[in-house]
Parts: structure tokens; sequence; C-alpha cells
């Protein structure tokens, strides 16, 4: 169910395969709770996170201390960016 509050974010398989790619590099650094449910949800070609779970993913990595999160990931919560 797609709540309009919290809409469903379709990545392309370029995104994903990078968010992966950054997801595995972090492993060591991460909980692994937020480890496991993040690569459940880039496991697809093309993965789909809500707005809040991709919010969540940014956060985690900013926490973890890794740059550069991907300029396109912060673009989608930057209110000054036309979607």
């Amino acid at each position: 169910m797609n709540d309009l509050r919290n809409p469903i974010l379709i990545l392309t398989l370029n995104q994903t395969a990078e968010l992966r790619q950054i997801w595995e590099n972090q492993k060591q650094v991460l909980h692994p709770d937020d480890y496991f449910f993040i690569k459940v949800k880039l496991s697809r070609p093309a993965a789909k996170l809500s707005q809040k779970q991709a919010y969540r993913m940014m956060m985690t990595l900013a926490e973890t201390d890794y740059e550069p999160i991907p300029e396109w990931l912060i673009a989608l919560f930057d209110p000054r960016e036309v979607k």
C-alpha cells in the first residue's frame, strides 16, 4: 500500500547497484539490523524503498561517517530540488 505521506521510490538499476556496493562496503560498521534490513530491500535489480526507508538508509550512512553519500540520494530530500 502506498501512503501519500510515505511514497514508494523506485530506484534505477544503477542507483540500486551503487547503493548495494556502498552497503556491502559498510557492512563492518553497520548495526546488523540496519545491514540486513537494507540488504533485503536492495536485493531487487531496481529496488523499491519507501521515502522513510531511503531516508533511514541515508542517515545510517551519515552516522557511520560514510562519504560521499550519493548526490542523487541527498537530492531526494532537498526541498529546493524539483522532483
